[in-house]
Formats: structure tokens, C-alpha cells, sequence
């Protein structure tokens, strides 16, 4: 992971180097020199295109001074003045400024003699410019609209312009904006998208240019770096070969292919290729080596002494570490934070390699330059960004000790955990810092690192003293983990909340800006930071009384004590708390009288999910793999389970995992999964943390009881979307591909008569109505695409209806927290998962964690993507629970073993059924249609017996 963290910065130096070279001649020569002021110009343009930019800023300065005097006159001049002097402004990093400019160019511009249709083309070029300085001050948002502005004006000119030449000229200035916009989507962690724009430019650039332009080979090249990021390793493998295939053409971008090559061999564990492309890169560096050591030069060593680190040429790895750290150890080297990283990367190449004193060595000395305070400091924002490079030294010193050491005492531990506890409390005050997913990702790295070392104290401790307080705070700290994830991400993004008034967000904000002011700029003081931080600590006071759900998604302390939790587990409940500690997983069984802790065998663990996962239809390697994963990771503890419902959270690639089909015998025949499985023995449902369970939580009885929505997207809706679009840009080629879900219109129409519900079905689907429709009902049926997204858990999204281009259809994660979804059961019925190599659940848990805060008690979703006919029928037998009142759970354990008895031939495999979950509460649904069914009943058994009443008296009187 921080492989890729580290080259990051090589595919915005491509795009930007692209940019230059491709979106030229911004600014024009004036031929005319009758006007003083022209001449001027002319002077400012030819000192700006000699690189004399100070000059050149400095005449521009002059001639605006006598705009101010005569503000009606010339307007195309004025135009062309404040465009050049946006660009000056641009190439000496004043942004802010440069801005200021264009927008004064742009005015303008609409006021200058040129024609409707030039002013296109010159729009969209200083939009292009606006745009990355947005992109590179942070204000990504804002870099996002202003270049969606300039491809369309491009796109106008060169849609209208009838000269060859300058419709292939404003086409490739198209194709290089859609690439910065690539480049922007990547800065917001929205891979998906990225890959997407990227994708179109390259397949138009394919059509207009040479195979062996150049412009081709770079688009290639961030293509297969965004596959890379995406994890998409075998398209990123083929893409970056082409481009490296012409890469002779580009030289300055060698050592950056070489480095994207070998980091996509290392992720799939092709050593030795990467090795190969790894001497590649150290070849390129060191021909163009002139003495002077690069930054860049210097971030590949680093790179490089991890990879030879990591595959065990050990002495490979120290020479390349040894190598930066000497040269930054110079008295003439200056720049003492390259210095501090080189000496950190020796102590961890020193670990990893095994030399636990040499690394104990150099992480007391990376430590030093806190001691001595060596990190230059110019602000109170750079004390706390100095501060945060503390943890890994002091990471990489607390492991070194505790593997020095044979035998430890419980104070040894206990000295350790204090001094990793410090080291948390740091990459903590972090969070308030991070401003971009790469940051974050660094962030999550390091932290996750030192939970996983914290882990294993806690277990050592238990293991020594068998105190159950250290396993609680062992489960305690992994739970913890896992919502911070959450938690950090959604920092990250503008996220509305809609239990929270507009003014609440509004001063939260003011507040934050208060901080971030009095850390930046030389002249902040600390009475300014302390004060704004007093107003901040009264917010929060304030927010936990009035807001506490929102307060405690967003600031609370999350490592919350789980002693508690056995007085609210059901009597009849056992909680399977699966989590590993490092590579090694452990289970924590935990029920009503007392809890264990059970430590598994996961050999060929990976090898049995993937069969399960690759949906094999060969039974004998169903059957062998279904019962091996019984054997290693159920029957160890299989005893401790006597009650009839579980629940089970799961950890790492058990996500991917449906326990429910696990069989104690290995199985003959797929039929004899409904009696040899966990599904015919235990109401299973599924979470994803136990801090989930509290003593205050209700059934909320709502008055509606049923909604749905099925979009069907059936060859119609797509016929109909693709004739409303006009630009292919904005072809949304993802919604064309998606399967049609007839069996969820039928689904959804058949359940809203049966329990008295509304249906929105086809274009009516949309995520619009969904929005104003969906809330304050028992259960919201969700017949649609949706997709759980474990790179970039926030961006996992259910897919609506989309009629028009401009229709938002989808609805992401992070939007979910502003909805009022309040229900008893919401269901997704064709969810698919992400990537289950990477961060496997996280997309899953980050869904199901959105439904949970926007009001749904539980879910029904599904681990994999799920044959729409045979997730209808199971639904279907689930409904008809529901309706007899049957729990949650109990209704879905009873409804996939009706299908199993139905079922024939291949869809009897467990990728049928078995994808589908229960994550949530398992309360009964208290239909209004089951209450008037009770009541039918009662009011007909009274008719029937007053009718027997009157007939027996009736019968008296005449015997009398």
C-alpha cells in the first residue's frame, strides 16, 4: 500500500506535463503596435515565453494600471492582458491570484470583437487553467465544475469549427482536459470514475492519433496507474506494457513506467518480475545521475530497499537504504526532513530484514530529531504534521524491544503498551489534518500497524494473567479499528446529515476554520489556537447533549468497554466475534454466561474461500472445501454454540464468506446441504461490530409497511437514455452494461398488493423518488444494482433509473447518512461486491453502517452477486415468513431451505443461495396485514359464536 502512496505523485506530473505541452498558445501576440498599451503586451508575452516571468508579471502590472484609467476601451486586449497575467501569477504558484485573473480575463472576453465561436474555444482554454490551480489549493470541488465547463466549450468549438486542422487541434486539447479530469476524480479517491474519463480519452486519442504518439503513451501510462491504484492489477499490467512499449519517446517518464511495472508485478506476487523492473528503474536513475541526489531518486530508494527488504535479499536492501542515508547524513545536505525519512526507512528495512538491534539503533535516532527538535517548523500546523511522523519510529522501537526480548514480565507489556498507546494518541490528533485519500491511506496504514502490534500485547497479557478485563480490551481495540476506518474516510468527504440542522453544520465548520487558521501562517500564535480550540471543546460539549447519534459517528472515543455487552445479548444468542492479530485469527465466543477466546487454524484458509468465491460447479471440490473450512474455523468452538441463534462478525477475507453452508460431514449430493450445514442447525444473522448492541434499542412499529423500488433496466430504458444523449463524454457506459432484473419488477409488484404497499418501477425508479418516497416504512424493498466498493468504501452506491445525462441515478455511501431511510428492514437484492483480495467487507460494512445511522434497523443484502432468479424465489419464501411473524433471521434460515428442497441441478450450488445475509436486528416485522389478518379472525370467531348463542336460545325457548 504505501508502494503506491509513494508514486502517486508521478501520475499528476504526467498529467501535468501533458497539459503543458498539449494545452499551448494561451496567450496571443497582438500584431496591431499602434496602441502603446499593444506594444506592451508584446513585450509581456515574449518575456513570458523566454521564462522571464517576474518581468513579464511586472509589464503586465503597468499596463493594468492604465486599464484603470480608461476602463470602457479595448476589451480584447484587457482579455488577453489578465489571461497572460493569470498565467504568470500561475507559474510563479501564486493561485489564488492567478484565479482572480482569469475570472478578470473571462469578463473580458465576453465583452471583446471576437466571434461566438472563438469565445468558446478561449473559455474552455482558461477554464482548463482555473481548474488544476483549483485542484492545487485544495479546492477540489470547485476544480471538478470548472473543467466539466471548459471540455464543454471545447467541445462546442470543435463540434462547430469547419477547418480540419483546428477541430483536430481543440479535439486533442479536449482529450488532454478529460485526462486532467482523470486526474482530479484520483484526487478524491473516486478510482472508478477516474478510469472511466481516462479510459475515453485513450480509446478517442487511438482514433485520431499515430499508435506511436506520444500522447498515446501516456495516456497509457496513467491508465495503468489507475488500474494499479484500483487494483485492477491484470489491466493495469497490459495498458502500462504498451506505453512502455513506445517509452523511448518519452524519457523523462522511464524511471516513473518502469516503477507503476514493477509495483504492479510486487502486488500480485510476481517477485520476479518486479525485480527485473525494479533494476530497470535503479538503471535509469543512476544514467541520469549527475552527482546531486533527487527527491524523486531518493523516494525510489526507499521504494526499492522495501522491495528487496520484503523478498529477502537482504544486503540488497541495506545497501540501497545505507545508500540515502549516508548521502542525507552530509553536513551539505539541508534539507533535514528527507534526512529524518532516510534514517526512519534504514530502521525499517533493518526490521523487516530481522536486525532488531541495528533497528532499535536507528529508530532511537529518528526519534532524536523530536528530542532536538531538528524538523523545521514555521507554523503551529507544521509542529502537529512533524509530530505525526513520530508513530512509525516509535512503531518500529516498541516492535524491536518486544522481539529482543525472550521472555517478557506483564510490566515489560505494560511498558509497551503505553509507549504504542502514545504513538495512537498521535496518528489520532492526524485525523484532523488529512485533507486527501492518499494522506488518509498513509493514515490507515499506520494506524492499522500499530492496532495490530497493540493487539498482541493485549493477547500476551491474557495469556499470562488470564485477566478477562486485557481480552476485552483486546476486542475492544479491533472493534475500535474498524469504525475509525469508517470514520476517517467520511472525514474526508462534505457530508450532509439530515438529523442535523444546517446551522450546526455551519458552525462546525466556522469552528474547524478557526483551528485551521491559528495553525497556519508565521504569525500564528498558540493564545489564538488555545482560544479557538476552548470554542471547539464548547461545541462539542454541546453537540454530545443535543446531537449524540451524530456526535458519536463523528468525535466520540470508540474504544468503548465491552464488559457490559453480555447483559444485553439475548438469552438464546451466541456472538462469534472472528478478528485477526496480525496473520494469525483468533475467534471470541461470547454468550450470556461468559465469553472464550480461541486462536485458529487457517492453513489453506485463502485457497477453500476462493473455490467457494470462483463459484466452481464441481461438488466434490464444493463438498471438500466446505468442510475443511467447518474444520478449521467453526468446530474448534463448535461446543461453546448451544443456542439456536447466531450472530457472526466476521474479519478480513471472511467476508467473502457465507458460513451458513459450512458442513460438520462432508457432503455426498448439494440436497443434503438442508440437513448437513450451519443453515439447518442455526438461525444465523450477520454485523459488522458488537458496539452495534445496546440496551436501548427498540422495534420502532412504523405505520406503512411496505415500499419498493425496481428500475428493471430493461433494453427499452437503455434504448431510451442512449437516444437522449448528445456528447459521448457523458455516456454512462457502466449503466448500459447492467443486467436486466425482470424478476424484481415482478417481485416488487407481486408484495406491495400482498402487504397494501407502494411500487416505483422502470424510469419511475429514480433516485429522486427513492430520496422523497422511501422513509418511514417496516420494510423498503431495494430491487436494484448495488455495488460495495472495498477500495474506496464511501463510493459503494446503488444504481437507480437514469433517463437523461444529466440524471444523478447514483446514490452513494456517504449520501445515505442525509437520507431518513427509518425502517425495520431494508433490502438490496443484487448487491456485488469489490475486490475480495483487498480490505475484503470493508465496501459491505460501510453500507450496511450508512443504512444503519439513516434509520433502518437491519439490512438484507447479499456477499456476492446473486442469480436474479433464484434471490427472487428465496425473497419471496422470506416474505411469506415475515408475514406468519416469524424473526428475521429465523425467516431467512427457513425461506433458503425451502428453496434447497425446490431447487434442482446447478442452482442448488451455495452461489445461489448462500450470498444472501442478514446483517442487523432479527426482531419479527409486525405487519399492519398480519394484525388485520388477527383481527378478521377474532371478530369472525365472535360472529360464529353469537350465531351459536342465538340458535341455542333460540332452540330453548321452542323446547319450552
Amino acid at each position: 500500500m504505501m508502494k503506491l502512496l509513494h508514486i502517486i505523485r508521478g501520475v499528476l506530473l504526467v498529467l501535468l506535463t501533458l497539459s503543458i505541452s498539449t494545452i499551448n498558445a494561451q496567450n496571443d501576440s497582438i500584431s496591431s503596435n499602434k496602441n502603446p498599451l499593444e506594444i506592451k503586451y508584446n513585450l509581456a508575452d515574449s518575456l513570458f515565453k523566454s521564462r522571464k516571468t517576474q518581468a513579464a508579471e511586472s509589464t503586465l502590472h503597468q499596463i493594468i494600471k492604465q486599464f484603470d484609467k480608461d476602463s470602457n476601451n479595448l476589451p480584447e486586449l484587457k482579455y488577453k492582458s489578465f489571461n497572460l497575467l493569470g498565467l504568470t501569477q500561475k507559474n510563479l504558484q501564486k493561485l489564488d491570484s492567478s484565479n482572480y485573473y482569469f475570472n478578470k480575463s473571462l469578463k473580458y472576453l465576453h465583452k471583446s470583437p471576437l466571434s461566438d465561436l472563438k469565445k468558446e474555444y478561449k473559455q474552455g482554454i482558461i477554464k482548463n487553467s482555473m481548474a488544476l490551480n483549483y485542484f492545487n489549493t485544495g479546492k477540489t470541488q470547485n476544480s471538478i465544475t470548472v473543467l466539466h465547463e471548459a471540455i464543454t466549450h471545447i467541445h462546442n468549438y470543435s463540434t462547430r469549427v469547419e477547418d480540419d486542422a483546428e477541430k483536430l487541434k481543440a479535439t486533442k486539447k479536449r482529450l488532454a482536459c478529460i485526462d486532467n479530469l482523470a486526474g482530479f476524480y484520483r484526487g478524491v479517491g473516486d478510482n472508478e470514475r477516474a478510469i472511466s474519463l481516462a479510459t475515453y480519452s485513450y480509446e478517442k486519442k487511438q482514433k485520431i492519433l499515430p499508435s506511436d504518439d506520444s500522447a498515446l503513451t501516456i495516456s497509457q501510462l496513467i491508465l495503468g496507474h489507475l488500474h494499479l491504484i484500483a487494483r485492477n492489477y491484470g489491466k493495469a499490467g497490459k495498458i502500462t506494457d504498451k506505453g512502455i512499449g513506445n517509452i523511448d519517446k518519452i524519457p523523462f517518464a522511464k524511471s516513473y513506467a518502469y516503477l507503476v511495472r514493477a509495483s504492479i508485478y510486487e502486488n500480485i506476487e510476481d517477485f520476479e518480475n518486479a525485480k527485473i523492473y525494479y533494476e530497470m528503474c535503479e538503471a535509469v536513475y543512476r544514467e541520469n545521475f549527475n552527482g546531486v541526489y533527487s527527491n524523486t531518486f531518493l523516494d525510489g530508494l526507499v521504494e526499492m530497499s522495501n522491495f528487496y527488504a520484503k523478498i529477502g535479499m537482504n544486503n540488497k536492501a541495506l545497501s540501497l537504504a545505507k545508500e540515502g542515508y549516508n548521502y542525507t547524513k552530509k553536513k551539505s545536505y539541508k534539507n533535514e526532513l528527507l534526512r529524518f525519512y532516510q534514517i526512519q526507512n534504514l530502521a525499517s528495512v533493518n526490521f523487516t530484514i530481522g536486525d532488531y538491534k541495528n533497528a532499535l539503533k536507528r529508530s532511537h535516532e529518528a526519534l532524536q530529531f523530536f528530542e532536538n527538535k531538528n524538523l523545521k517548523m514555521n507554523n503551529l500546523l507544521d509542529s502537529i504534521q512533524n509530530e505525526t511522523r513520530k508513530p512509525i519510529s516509535l512503531l518500529i522501537k516498541t516492535k524491536s524491544e518486544y522481539f529482543l526480548k525472550q521472555n517478557h514480565t506483564i510490566s515489560g507489556l505494560d511498558s509497551l503498551l503505553k509507549q504504542t498507546k502514545e504513538a495512537l494518541d498521535i496518528l489520532g490528533r492526524k485525523r484532523t489534518i488529512i485533507k486527501t485519500p492518499s494522506d488518509l491511506e498513509t493514515l490507515l496504514t499506520d494506524h492499522q500497524k500499530l492496532i495490530d502490534f497493540r493487539k498482541q500485547l493485549f493477547l500476551d497479557l491474557y495469556g499470562k494473567t488470564k485477566d478477562k478485563t486485557y481480552l476485552d480490551n483486546l476486542v475492544g481495540l479491533h472493534e475500535s479499528s474498524l469504525y475509525n476506518r469508517i470514520r476517517s474516510r467520511l472525514n474526508l468527504k462534505k457530508i450532509k446529515f439530515s438529523d442535523v440542522p444546517e446551522t450546526i453544520i455551519n458552525r462546525e465548520k466556522l469552528l474547524k476554520d478557526n483551528m485551521s487558521s491559528a495553525l497556519n501562517g508565521t504569525n500564528a500564535s498558540i493564545d489564538t489556537f488555545f482560544n479557538a480550540n476552548a470554542q471547539w471543546s464548547v461545541f462539542l460539549d454541546s453537540l454530545k447533549q443535543k446531537y449524540p447519534k451524530y456526535y458519536k459517528m463523528r468525535y466520540a472515543t470508540i474504544e468503548e468497554p465491552l464488559d457490559s455487552l453480555h447483559k444485553n445479548i439475548p438469552q438464546h444468542t451466541t456472538f462469534v466475534r472472528y478478528l485477526y492479530i496480525s496473520d494469525t485469527l483468533y475467534t471470541t465466543v461470547i454468550h450470556k454466561a461468559d465469553k472464550k477466546l480461541f486462536k485458529l487454524k487457517t492453513k489453506s484458509l485463502k485457497e477453500y474461500i476462493s473455490i467457494l468465491s470462483n463459484h466452481d460447479s464441481d461438488v466434490k471440490k464444493t463438498s471438500e472445501s466446505l468442510y475443511k473450512l467447518y474444520e478449521s474455523i467453526w468446530a474448534p468452538f463448535a461446543p461453546e454454540i448451544t443456542t439456536k441463534n447466531v450472530v457472526i462478525i466476521p474479519d478480513g477475507e471472511l467476508f467473502n464468506l457465507s458460513f451458513e453452508s459450512l458442513t460438520p460431514s462432508k457432503i455426498n449430493n448439494l440436497k443434503d446441504l438442508s440437513t448437513n450445514s450451519l443453515l439447518a442447525k442455526y438461525n444465523i444473522s450477520y454485523n459488522y461490530s458488537l458496539l452495534l448492541y445496546g440496551s436501548d434499542d427498540k422495534t420502532i412499529n412504523y405505520s406503512k409497511d411496505f415500499i419498493a423500488f425496481a428500475p428493471e433496466f430493461s433494453n427499452k430504458m437503455k434504448q431510451d437514455y442512449s437516444i437522449s444523449i448528445t456528447d459521448s463524454l457523458s455516456l454512462d457506459k457502466t449503466y448500459l452494461s447492467l443486467l436486466p432484473q425482470p424478476f424484481s419488477v415482478d417481485l416488487a409488484k407481486e408484495y406491495s398488493r400482498l402487504f397494501g404497499g407502494d411500487y416505483f418501477i422502470n424510469q419511475n425508479a429514480s433516485k429522486q423518488i427513492f430520496k422523497n418516497e422511501a422513509n418511514e416504512h417496516k420494510i423498503i424493498h431495494i430491487g436494484t444494482h448495488a455495488e460495495s466498493n472495498n477500495v474506496s468504501p464511501e463510493l459503494s452506491r446503488l444504481i437507480f433509473a437514469k433517463n437523461s445525462p444529466d440524471d444523478d441515478n447514483s446514490l452513494y455511501t456517504y449520501e445515505i447518512y442525509n437520507e431518513n431511510l427509518n425502517s425495520n428492514l431494508a433490502i438490496l437484492t443484487a448487491c456485488e461486491t469489490g475486490k475480495p483480495t483487498y480490505q475484503a467487507g470493508e465496501g459491505m460494512i460501510s453500507l450496511a453502517h450508512a443504512f444503519n445511522y439513516a434509520g433502518s434497523e437491519s439490512i438484507l443484502t447479499s456477499l456476492w452477486k446473486i442469480d436474479e432468479k433464484s434471490s427472487s424465489e428465496i425473497i419471496e419464501f422470506f416474505y411469506q415468513n415475515i408475514k406468519r411473524g416469524l424473526p428475521k433471521d429465523e425467516a431467512l434460515q427457513k425461506a433458503k431451505l425451502k428453496y434447497i428442497e425446490k431447487a434442482e441441478g446447478r442452482t442448488l450450488a451455495p452461489q445461489y443461495w448462500a450470498g444472501l445475509v442478514l446483517i442487523g436486528d432479527t426482531s419479527p416485522i409486525e405487519l399492519q396485514s398480519n394484525s388485520g389478518i388477527i383481527w378478521c379472525f377474532i371478530v369472525g370467531f365472535l360472529i360464529v359464536l353469537a350465531a351459536y348463542f342465538i340458535l341455542r336460545k333460540r332452540k330453548t325457548k321452542r323446547i319450552t
